[in-house]
């Protein structure tokens, strides 16, 4: 996840960089079906896959959140089982 972050900031600043008109590398290549400049097309990337990676790593906490749960009610009715007995 750190290496989406340092990249996407990398890709920041040279966002910034060719928008001031230091560099305009990036600005001038163009990516021909989405009439947009590679450097907004690197943003976009790098952005979605942090938005990926995030939503992956959220369902696999929730699956484990979920499945402490049902770790412990099968305890608590364990316990449950054995006081009745």
């Amino acid at each position: 996840m750190i290496w989406w972050i340092l990249f996407l900031t990398v890709l920041t600043i040279l966002s910034y960089l060719a928008d001031i008109g230091a560099w305009t590398y990036l600005m001038d290549l163009k990516v021909p079906f989405l009439h947009a400049s590679a450097l907004s097309v690197l943003l976009l990337l790098c952005t979605l896959g942090i938005l990926v990676r995030m939503m992956s790593k959220r369902r696999a906490g929730e699956k484990e959140l979920l499945r402490s749960k049902v770790t412990q009610l099968e305890r608590e009715v364990g316990v449950k089982k054995t006081e009745t007995a």
